[in-house]
């Protein structure tokens, strides 16, 4: 049984206001939700985490990552532009297995298991 056998679609917002989409093959994507009571009310909250292994990491540039980044379960066709029906708000609630990327730890240079691990709200 293989880790890395998901699928994931990068949008990255460029400099002009543009997104660059990337869809990567052989990751593993492992979806949370934690519930917390909060003022005697349930809180739920869900967090998502990426793993792009060795393999995959030539195909993305996550060192200048947004707070406009994100990352989608599988692959997605649709483009991001600025009007409305194609905002980024507008494809995530299209696809609800998303988020916006949050956090990036790069793991390439250990000896073992060289990752890029992405966690996402």
């Amino acid at each position: 049984m293989a880790l890395f056998t998901d699928v994931v679609t990068l949008f990255q917002k460029k400099n002009d206001g543009s997104y660059v989409r990337t869809i990567v093959d052989g990751v593993m994507w492992t979806d949370t939700v934690e519930k917390s009571l909060s003022t005697g009310k349930l809180v739920m909250a869900k967090a998502i985490s990426v793993t792009f292994p060795e393999e995959t990491l030539d195909l993305i540039d996550l060192s200048t990552y947004s707070e406009e980044d994100a990352v989608f379960f599988g692959s997605v066709t649709g483009e991001i532009t600025g009007e409305k029906g194609k905002r980024l708000s507008d494809l995530m609630m299209e696809y609800p297995r998303s988020g916006i990327i949050r956090s990036v730890s790069d793991n390439s240079n250990r000896d073992f298991l060289k990752n890029i691990k992405v966690v996402a709200y």
